[in-house]
């Protein structure tokens, strides 16, 4: 097959067709949004994010009709707490390495210990801050799906 662009073929009409050209009518998109009354970029979207349910935690365990989400609630409690576990166990392996550094022969060791504390400590708080953060996005995700779905 060759290119219709090739010199043997001949040109392609361009004139528009019936109803905007040989393809059919264009489909219904919508034009770009007025400007906003207060300046010259487009108008704000009538669509705002949900607002937090005002139920406490207590109230969103016994809410029955899930309408309620305990989860996210509950994000920042565990995010805290993993905090201070995460940095009660790297004090305890620092210790431990300035044992191992002092007390035995094996200095090296605890060298290498107390050199990988702050490591382990990054590692361990980007994987719980990163799971934490994926627990959210899909929380965020139904709540966002919920309004779209009452507004239809």
């Amino acid at each position: 097959m060759t290119n219709p662009s090739d010199p043997g073929h001949p040109p392609r009409s361009q004139a528009p067709g019936p109803a905007g050209g040989p393809y059919g009518p264009p489909p219904n998109v919508p034009g770009p949004r007025p400007p906003a009354p207060d300046g010259p970029g487009p108008a704000p979207q009538g669509w705002t994010p949900p607002e937090q349910a005002e139920k406490g935690l207590l109230g969103s365990l016994l809410d029955t009709d899930f309408n309620a989400l305990v989860t996210p609630k509950l994000v920042k409690t565990v995010y805290v707490l993993s905090l201070i576990l995460i940095s009660l166990e790297c004090l305890v392996v620092l210790f431990f390495g300035l044992w191992v550094l002092v007390s035995t022969r094996f200095w090296l060791g605890g060298f290498i210990l107390i050199a990988a504390t702050p490591l382990i400590w990054l590692v361990q708080m980007l994987l719980v801050r990163i799971l934490m953060e994926a627990v959210l996005v899909r929380f965020k995700q139904a709540e966002y799906l919920r309004v779209i779905k009452d507004k239809v």
